[in-house]
């Protein structure tokens, strides 16, 4: 999925989150990975507690069927190219 469907996706959700123990309604989860953490491991979780989707890196955390998950190459760079193309669509100058 390209950086324009998944910011078609983000406009319809509430927040951003990548913590699965906080998950606002209609949020969407990024599975973020760690030194001694795997956030593609918590992706249920995140949709349990009320992620609307979840973005994940590795296959095997996401059902088949369920479009809930969208499933990227990268998850933070999923997020930095995420960020950057909503900041050129606002068109607001960058200053520093």
């Amino acid at each position: 999925m390209d950086i324009t469907a998944i910011h078609q996706i983000f406009l319809t959700c509430t927040s951003v989150t990548t913590d699965s123990r906080n998950c606002p309604q209609g949020s969407l989860f990024i599975a973020l990975k760690g030194e001694s953490f795997n956030g593609n491991a918590f992706a249920a979780r995140a949709l349990e507690s009320g992620s609307a989707y979840a973005i994940v890196d590795e296959e095997a955390y996401a059902p088949e069927g369920d479009t809930r998950y969208i499933v990227v190459e990268n998850s933070l760079k999923t997020l930095q190219q995420l960020a950057n193309y909503h900041r050129r669509q606002m068109r607001t100058p960058i200053i520093g």
